[in-house]
Parts: C-alpha cells; sequence; structure tokens
C-alpha cells in the first residue's frame, strides 16, 4: 500500500496514472430527478451564469445585487425574484449596423429603452435611438447599461425596493446587471 491508499478505501477504487490522486471508478445521481420543467411553477432568477450579451442570443437581464431579473410585468418595467412562466423577462439581442445592442421582450415585442422622463420603459416596437443600449463590463462584476439622451449616455439605475428603473448622469449611481442565456 502506497502513501495515497487507506484501508478505509474500496478495492473498487483506483489511483489515476501517476499523480497519486484517488480516483473514484463510477459516479452515482439521484433517479428522481425529474428532467423536464414544470410548467406550473413560478421561474426564479436563481442560477445561470452571467455572460456577453451577443446579437442573436436571447438573455435573463438579472440585477447583480439584488437577483431579480428586468421584468416587463403589466406595461411596467421592474425588477422581480419569481417572475412566472408567461414571460416579460425574456430579451432577444439584436445589433443595428452602427454596433448598438437592442433587446426585444419576447413576448410583447417591446423594445427595453429610455421613456424620456426620467426612467426606462418597454413600449416600442420598432427600435429608435432610446433603445440603442451601450453594455460596458464592470471590474466588481456584471454591466452598465447606458441608453443616449443627445449627446450624454444615461446609465440605468434602481430605485426603491419596488425595483423601479430610472437613468442616472453617473456611474457612481448605475446599477450592474449580468446577462444570463436562456
Amino acid at each position: 500500500m502506497d502513501a495515497w491508499t487507506t484501508a478505509t478505501q474500496s478495492d473498487a477504487s483506483s489511483l489515476s496514472g501517476t499523480t497519486g490522486v484517488y480516483t473514484p471508478t463510477h459516479t452515482t445521481s439521484n433517479p428522481n430527478l425529474e428532467l423536464e420543467p414544470n410548467p406550473t411553477t413560478l421561474f426564479s432568477t436563481d442560477g445561470g451564469v452571467g455572460s456577453a450579451p451577443e446579437a442573436g442570443g436571447t438573455y435573463m437581464i438579472r440585477h447583480v445585487d439584488t437577483g431579480r431579473a428586468v421584468t416587463l410585468a403589466d406595461g411596467d418595467l421592474v425588477l422581480r425574484t419569481d417572475v412566472g412562466t408567461d414571460g416579460g423577462w425574456r430579451w432577444h439581442c439584436s445589433e443595428n449596423d452602427n454596433g448598438w445592442l437592442r433587446f426585444r421582450e419576447t413576448v410583447s415585442g417591446a423594445y427595453l429603452g429610455r421613456d424620456g422622463y426620467g426612467g426606462f420603459r418597454a413600449k416600442e416596437q420598432s427600435p429608435g435611438k432610446g433603445e440603442h443600449l451601450l453594455i460596458r463590463p464592470r471590474e466588481a462584476g456584471g454591466c452598465n447599461i447606458f441608453a443616449m439622451d443627445w449627446w450624454t449616455l444615461m446609465a440605468m439605475s434602481t430605485r426603491g425596493l419596488e425595483g423601479n428603473l430610472f437613468e442616472t448622469k453617473t456611474v457612481k449611481e448605475a446599477s450592474r446587471f449580468e446577462f444570463v442565456r436562456v
């Protein structure tokens, strides 16, 4: 018996190669796991890994600090934790010829953008300048979302416990979001 083998290791185990690392000869899984999602349960924003959004992808846009998803609910753009299975939280990314990203909510067809009154909305069925977005990665994780207001980039931020979205001119007040491909 070498230094890596103990009396408690079964005969079904082995040492991998010459590195002396204990490796099980098989794995087990729980046969009771549900393989198909249950359409009657609420969809949770937990899980998934954020990535850089690309044209052609569909994403959940999740607020880094709260874990809530940007959701179109009853015509209002809000942050929600349990967003349901009917939609409102899936955003399809496209890119125009100038490189601006646009995000269209997949059920309503409305584009994410500025409302012109200090907030953000998803109401326009065809993207205008207010729906052209810039995504800036942050060293602390996540990304800031910016939209143009004449010659100024306005960042998306959150206000209050309801999760309302508003625009701010300072990066310090900007919220961080992550894009989870769905």
